[in-house]
């Protein structure tokens, strides 16, 4: 799977192709990258490698929720960036462009996650491959978030001040 794709769970030919771009364009900072961070948007993560202490990057989108922002992991097998960054102590880099900002990301324990899950799905869900993995709408009740909470890590964007 291409390393521009946050989708863990079978991406098809034409998302492998559009990740792939947009990590491109992000990377040259030719997306618009609400930056300062606004309402959401998307950002590439870098986290060493837990094995490997390689630099990894992956495409993630942010959103931000009751003045706080916010990662959501996609659907499916736990991707590698949150092992990462668990392994890390939540010390990562986004970056959008030649912008980089150190940060550290707490994870919210599962009975907190749904409200942001909403606020990101509403955020991301315009796209086919949320709405294909979350199998809801994007105008849903809280009530549906709720079920998909524990399968989803949801971190907190806090300064890497605040670690």
């Amino acid at each position: 799977m291409s390393r521009a794709m946050h989708l863990q769970a079978n991406p098809t030919p034409f998302d492998r192709l559009a990740g792939g771009l947009l990590f491109r364009l992000v990377s040259l900072g030719l997306t618009p990258s609400r930056w300062p961070w606004t309402a959401g948007g998307t950002v590439i993560l870098e986290v060493r490698g837990r094995r490997s202490r390689r630099l990894h990057s992956t495409l993630v989108t942010w959103v931000e929720h009751d003045r706080a922002r916010y990662l959501v992991s996609m659907p499916g097998a736990e991707p590698q960036w949150v092992k990462n960054a668990r392994v890390a102590g939540g010390a990562v880099v986004l970056r959008h462009g030649t912008n980089r900002i150190r940060v550290s990301l707490a994870e919210l324990p599962a009975a907190q996650r749904a409200p942001v899950l909403q606020a990101w799905y509403r955020v991301t869900g315009r796209s086919a491959p949320p709405r294909r993995h979350f199998g809801i709408d994007r105008s849903a009740p809280l009530a549906a978030f709720e079920h998909l909470a524990a399968a989803h890590p949801v971190f907190r964007i806090l300064p890497a001040s605040q670690a």
